[in-house]
């Protein structure tokens, strides 16, 4: 078959659009079979491109052998005695981390601007999809006999939560992440879209993509579209010309006192929960709660054994031995659970120091680059702003169905910086021309 290359890079963005999430096997073997590929056929590129961005590369080869040593170091000192090891840390290391990189890069010798714009229309189009399915799946006939009712009742579930299908599972905070995603993407081509269909239907996607967002209730997920979406209208609002900077002030307003008035119930309970939250934090009454009292109660039972990871990290026993605060915590959310919430904080508990700038390295690299070359390119800035604010919130760079969206994003966004600037550079020399 002739450019399967090209094939396979748009069928990975097809899974990494939730889908995969179903499949995380057969996402992995697709990225393994494509960076194979890629490397036979552009071997010379790839060499050429390796040797170039070796130090990028190479990263998480030199964190994987610090873990590896660190476990050596652990697990015969005998300091976690009676406590388990958990392995699995290598894990997303390696298929997330290392693999996803490798196909990166050995598919930057034919990822043009118009490949481009392909992988991020069907990601987009791909969680369109996902959400669309689930949206009939769980309201069925009564979107249409009692839309009301059934509407009510997703806002209610949280959009069903975590959803469990044909033997995969899609966790809530991933979903949000890839709809915001999705979500900025079909904006940003809707404002650099020159014919008058295309930035109709991208702008459409975009509300549709925004209630899909709405549907989960995730506070730290819409918190951080918004971040996302101000740094990108922040940036075009400078580029437009007065008319269309009117047309599209007008659109927002619009969109905003819409959500204002036509707001759930479940989002004014949401905020009165936070509230409440809140009082029983500064009343320390700290024994339950569903959002803001056990994050309190996870930052404080790590920060309470700060000295023991600080430097080092707890490498394999980081799930067994946090566990064990947590179960001393009080919290009856917090005993039950095995994360701190916090992407930073558990990288930190982790691998010490090593692990805190391995992980923020990958956000540090490509906003270095932008800087080093004067390239700024705002939809990665206001993509990467979104993810590194959810991160402060959730376990997305650790929980296997939101780090390969993540890690696959973030490698793009250094590796082919680019192409992305032209992506929304073109637009406007297009129109001055």
């Amino acid at each position: 078959m002739k450019n399967i290359e090209v094939w396979l890079f748009l069928v990975i963005a097809f899974f990494l659009g939730t889908w995969g999430a179903l499949f995380n096997v057969v996402q992995t073997v697709l990225i393994a079979v494509g960076l194979v590929w890629n490397v036979i056929k552009y071997r010379d590129e790839f060499v050429r491109n390796f040797k170039s961005a070796r130090f990028y590369v190479l990263v998480p080869v030199f964190y994987l052998l610090y873990l590896a040593v660190q476990t050596l170091i652990l697990t015969s000192s005998g300091k976690y005695v009676g406590f388990k090891p958990g392995y699995g840390i290598f894990e997303p290391e390696f298929f997330f981390f290392l693999l996803g990189v490798l196909y990166v890069l050995s598919a930057k010798p034919f990822v043009t601007l118009q490949l481009l714009k392909k992988f991020l229309l069907v990601f987009g189009l791909s969680v369109f999809s996902f959400n669309l399915f689930f949206l009939f799946y769980l309201g069925g006939t009564g979107l249409f006999t009692d839309t009301v009712q059934t509407i009510e009742h997703l806002y209610q579930s949280r959009f069903g939560f975590t959803k469990s299908l044909w033997g995969g599972k899609v966790y809530l905070d991933a979903q949000a992440l890839q709809i915001y995603a999705s979500a900025l993407i079909a904006y940003f081509f809707g404002l650099v879209q020159t014919r008058r269909i295309e930035k109709g239907v991208a702008f459409v996607l975009f509300i549709i993509l925004v209630w899909f967002l709405s549907l989960t209730v995730t506070k730290s997920s819409i918190l951080s579209f918004l971040c996302g979406f101000v740094v990108l209208n922040l940036y075009f609002f400078r580029r437009f010309s007065l008319k269309y900077r009117w047309r599209l002030f007008a659109f927002l307003s619009v969109m905003l006192v819409g959500a204002f008035v036509f707001r759930p119930s479940s989002f004014d309970e949401r905020w009165q929960q936070m509230q409440r939250e809140i009082e029983d934090v500064r009343e320390e009454r700290l024994a339950s709660g569903s959002s803001i009292v056990p994050r309190f109660v996870f930052y404080k039972a790590c920060f309470e054994h700060f000295d023991e990871y600080a430097l080092g990290g707890l490498g394999v026993y980081t799930n067994s031995v946090s566990k064990q605060w947590y179960l001393n915590s009080g919290n009856v959310v917090v005993a039950g659970l095995t994360h701190s919430h916090n992407s930073y904080l558990q990288y930190w508990m982790l691998g010490g120091i090593a692990g805190l700038c391995y992980i923020l390295s990958w956000f540090i690299r490509p906003f270095a680059r932008m800087v080093r070359k004067r390239q700024y390119a705002f939809l990665p800035l206001s993509v990467m702003l979104a993810f590194f604010i959810d991160a402060n919130f959730e376990v997305l760079l650790i929980v296997s169905d939101a780090v390969p969206v993540v890690l696959f994003f973030l490698a793009m966004f250094y590796l082919y910086g680019d192409q992305f600037y032209a992506l929304e550079d073109s637009p406007f020399k297009e129109q001055s021309a």
